[in-house]
């Protein structure tokens, strides 16, 4: 009974997930979903190590694993309708016991897919992670263990965990396991698997088997998804009722799962920043997602059907790595140019990044600033040559209407001005460790916080002298700063974090000087009203709408909050000051948000949030 109901969850979160077509039949006490060969096989696995099979075939007294042998690949289903039943007599069992016709079935499934060479057919991240888990071995492993065949055959450490922790495990944060590849080519005899096992797992230790990167996603997702399925990691769908929440990206759990499939289908991993583009100039804007931690900038085709798949998600820039010609490490802010090209802070890197309109992974990307150190460049006397000034944790970015890029720099508490040179130099600086497309001779000069230290100072006075307070610890995205509608530009926000207030920079006047525009400097709380008296709790990050209301994700107070252009008030537009997740297709002000980040609203209205800590990016109907 177990087994059939987790059959039904599974297939319910497939379904949801969009990993197979909604079509799973009923599900009863005496039947599994017929339709679906991977669910089928799936619970052939459980049934297969919950009854007891797997402690007598991989752990049998002469301490082998013996699903390789001829009498379990492929055996017939009549053949195991005579070896399980209680009112069969031929082949005696030793495990004689009642089996359900679609207990058969799921075993025969199962078994069957242990044969050499055998797969389970689909392209579903669950099928191509059943195949790679029966292929690599991991099976034998994790069957053949103390551990495993105590929890059922697969353990509460295997299965269920998210996809982002066993995908660590695979790639090396957790030592000494035997798909790491630590040492590729000798055993090692510090990273024995110091598990109660049999022979046959011990020679597992430390082996090499032929796996990829994509191989070991693959498999974290399958190890996530033969748990009972979360209950936060379910998408409704959205009932776009007006001032209503509900999701357009990301399923709740944490991980990176392959590109082309629905947004809501797609795992995402801290989106920290969110903004909308027209990248394939098709006259329909796109929803451009900052995916922190899966160190990627991915796209959705919100309003759009590509290739069938309505609300598609492709990565646009970043492999997922943080080294090599095309990774980026940590991208922590976009803004489009007049052309269309995308600018980003990329935050670990110590860059701004240029990538020209459709671009991917692949592409020429220029580098408009930064040299890969973390380093404060002091620049008193005036503008310096982007080839002679170091960059340290450019946090957010914002592009005027003639083309000068402004940005915050966490590592120093100060704001930056670049005016983008026209000089592409391919070189390889010293700090850099590839060659990158260096436009050498842009100019960069300080706009606020030139003594970089923290605190609070300034007000009212020439920007250049302000003290800002910010959280300049590499771990920790803060520091948002937004341009004001007109053009030109006439204010330039400030989300002063540690300061727990927003401020402003008049570009009006010369030099341009720094005002507060709500919050009381350096007292934490919440609550509405006059924007001199609200109260904000690490504020993280503005958007300044077309219509001059200035919206700010207020990170530790869990809320979206609205303030009117003339500083007269604040109000919560999204969030309950309680952190969590509490479902969608609500109002706004009575959804949970966690650690809400980027902000940005569609010319139809539509608001879009980046939810970093649900891992979701949720929408709020106008």
């Amino acid at each position: 009974m177990k087994t059939r109901l987790l059959l039904a969850a599974l297939g319910l979160t497939a379904c949801l997930l969009g990993l197979t077509t909604c079509t799973v039949s009923p599900v009863t006490d005496d039947g599994a979903a017929r339709g679906d060969p991977t669910l089928r096989a799936i619970a052939g696995l459980e049934f297969y190590s919950q009854r007891g099979c797997a402690a007598c075939h991989c752990n049998d007294a002469v301490g082998g694993c013996n699903l390789d042998a001829p009498n379990l690949q492929g055996v017939s289903r009549q053949k195991l309708d005579e070896m399980l039943r209680d009112s069969q007599v031929l082949s005696p069992h030793p495990l004689k016991m009642t089996a359900s016709d679609a207990d058969i079935d799921d075993l025969a499934a199962f078994l069957d897919s242990l044969r050499p060479g055998a797969s389970l057919g689909g392209y579903s991240q669950v099928t191509l992670g059943y195949n790679h888990y029966i292929r690599a071995g991991c099976i034998v492993c994790h069957l053949s263990s103390a551990q495993g065949v105590n929890q059922g055959g697969l353990g509460v450490a295997i299965a269920g965990t998210d996809p982002d922790n066993i995908y660590s495990a695979l790639t090396g944060a957790v030592p000494c396991h035997p798909l790491q590849r630590v040492v590729p080519s000798t055993p090692s005899a510090e990273c024995r698997f110091e598990i109660t096992t049999n022979p046959a797992v011990q020679a597992l230790t430390d082996t090499s088997p032929p796996d990829t990167d994509n191989e070991r996603v693959l498999l974290s997702y399958f190890l996530s998804f033969i748990a009972p399925p979360p209950t936060t990691g379910l998408v409704e769908p959205c009932n776009e009722v007006s001032g209503e929440i509900c999701t357009v990206a990301g399923t709740g759990v944490s991980g990176f799962t392959h590109d082309g499939v629905a947004a809501t289908e797609s795992l995402l991993f801290s989106p920290v920043e969110v903004a909308l583009t027209d990248w394939n100039a098709d006259r329909v804007l796109d929803l451009v997602i900052d995916d922190w931690n899966n160190h990627r900038i991915r796209i959705v085709y919100i309003d759009s059907v590509i290739d069938g798949v309505p609300n598609r998600i492709e990565s646009i820039a970043g492999t997922g790595k943080v080294t090599g010609s095309d990774a980026i490490n940590h991208p922590n802010d976009v803004a489009f140019d007049a052309n269309g090209a995308l600018v980003m802070a990329n935050w670990h890197n110590q860059n701004i990044y240029r990538y020209a309109r459709g671009l991917v992974n692949g592409g020429d990307r220029d580098q408009l600033a930064g040299l890969c150190q973390l380093e404060c460049s002091p620049d008193a006397d005036g503008p310096t040559r982007v080839d002679q000034t170091f960059t340290a944790l450019p946090t957010s970015v914002a592009i005027h209407p003639d083309g000068r890029v402004f940005f915050s720099e966490g590592g120093c508490s100060r704001i930056r001005i670049l005016t983008v040179g026209t000089t592409r130099e391919r070189t390889k600086p010293v700090h850099c460790t590839i060659p990158v497309n260096l436009i050498s001779d842009g100019m960069i000069e300080t706009l606020a916080g030139a003594s970089g230290m923290n605190g609070y100072a300034g007000d009212g006075g020439p920007a250049s002298e302000a003290v800002l307070n910010i959280d300049n610890t590499p771990l920790n995205p803060n520091f948002g700063i937004s341009l004001s509608p007109e053009d030109p530009p006439e204010r330039l926000y400030v989300a002063d974090s540690l300061n727990n207030c927003i401020r402003y920079i008049d570009l009006t006047v010369d030099p341009p000087t720094i005002h507060l525009f709500a919050g009381v400097p350096s007292s934490a709380g919440y609550n509405d009203g006059q924007a001199s008296s609200a109260l904000f709790n690490f504020p993280t990050n503005v958007y300044v709408h077309t219509d001059g209301f200035v919206y700010v994700a207020d990170t530790r107070n869990q809320v979206i909050r609205r303030i009117d252009p003339n500083g007269g008030s604040v109000r919560t537009v999204a969030g309950t000051g309680q952190r969590g997740f509490n479902g969608d297709n609500r109002p706004a002000t009575e959804a949970l948000l966690d650690s809400p980040g980027g902000i940005v609203i569609h010319p139809d209205g539509r608001m879009f949030i980046a939810d970093l800590g649900n891992n979701r990016v949720r929408v709020v109907h106008p």
